[in-house]
């Protein structure tokens, strides 16, 4: 990683982490585990790779950080309670290396209420959906602030609030159901197509980071018109990178290192994950191949060594280096939208970035 763009990732992340920690709101987070919960993977270690995104793309076009921290902190709580909801819809254990937010409660329940375990997954479960819905409401409230004491237009303000509870929100749950609905369709697979991957991946993951680099540029510009030539530029840009970024998500749960990712590896497959990955590698397959892929696929009891197995195979299918390949192309068809853009030192930091995106380990 650039010396500069990781510096810049570390500032931006301490301030943000510093923003949202001594927040006036939290005084109102009761009872305690609603406050444990809301507050726990905000507390972990963390990129803030949209909070950057937000901050970078005001101050390129020509704005003050600090009148865009509030709208920074506020994408990061957007992105943090789709984070709970969506462990609990996949079950997942760990979450940046750390029990996920329903296992979390579902031990506390265990530990301090002396609840069964079947009543302590319930009781985890149902602080999970509290804990992600009041992170909901803690977003809107970072974004009026940036009009109630930040001194931005709020027809600006009102105008990103808009966009993210109506268009965002909206379709970013409909890349989350797709991608349950996929998650369930082992039987004809090789019916899936890549653009539908494709498009699942720009929904859960590629619009947050499109309406993070949005944010910023209407704050930095100080403008409500979301089709501002420069604002659309930039938000192609991101789009794109956001789909590179998640394909390179895929690749780590595949070859990644279980220690730097904070999940277990191989979680995809259980889970029944469709990525480019396994559809790549399943019109490579033979029948002997294809059967032990799919025998196992979504399989949530399935052995470390059929996990093993599949991943090696997902690996010689060229599925891996494929979706390797893919990334890059997304990347390349992004980094053009950059060019009518201000050349200052965040133009640059955005370049690293989209690399970052596709050679990260984490």
């Amino acid at each position: 990683m650039n010396t500069e763009f990781k510096a810049y990732l570390e500032r931006t992340s301490e301030k943000v982490s510093d923003f949202i920690l001594n927040h006036d709101i939290i005084e109102h987070l009761k009872p305690e585990h609603i406050k444990q919960a809301v507050l726990t993977y905000l507390q972990r270690p963390s990129k803030r790779l949209r909070p950057a995104m937000l901050l970078m793309s005001c101050c390129l076009t020509g704005g003050d950080e600090k009148k865009a921290l509030g709208a920074a902190a506020g994408v990061e709580l957007f992105h943090t309670w789709t984070l709970v909801h969506d462990d609990v819809i996949d079950n997942d254990t760990l979450r940046r290396g750390e029990p996920t937010v329903h296992r979390l409660m579902e031990t506390a329940a265990m530990d301090e209420m002396n609840l069964s375990p079947e009543l302590a997954r319930d009781y985890g479960r149902d602080i999970a959906i509290l804990a992600g819905d009041v992170q909901h409401g803690w977003c809107n409230t970072l974004f009026i602030d940036c009009a109630l004491r930040d001194g931005n237009d709020p027809r600006t303000i009102l105008t990103i609030i808009r966009h993210l509870q109506t268009y965002v929100l909206n379709m970013l749950v409909y890349g989350e159901v797709l991608d349950v609905q996929f998650g369930l369709q082992n039987n004809d697979i090789l019916s899936i197509e890549e653009d539908d991957v494709v498009n699942m991946l720009w929904l859960k993951t590629g619009i947050l980071y499109e309406f993070s680099s949005m944010a910023g540029a209407m704050i930095g510009k100080n403008t409500s018109d979301i089709n501002d030539p420069v604002v659309q530029s930039i938000m192609k840009f991101t789009g794109k990178c956001g789909i590179a970024f998640q394909l390179q998500d895929d690749i780590l749960g595949i070859v990644g290192d279980e220690k730097v990712l904070g999940k277990p590896v191989g979680s995809d497959i259980r889970e029944g994950k469709k990525t480019t990955i396994l559809l790549h590698a399943l019109r490579n397959a033979s029948k002997q191949q294809m059967a032990k892929i799919i025998s196992v696929l979504g399989d949530k009891n399935a052995s470390d060594e059929n996990i093993l197995k599949v991943k090696q195979l997902l690996i010689d299918l060229k599925g891996v280096e494929y979706t390797k390949n893919l990334a890059h192309e997304y990347i390349n068809q992004a980094l053009p939208y950059l060019d009518d853009l201000p050349e200052n030192k965040y133009k640059q930091l955005l370049q690293q970035w989209a690399y970052f995106m596709i050679n990260r380990s984490f």
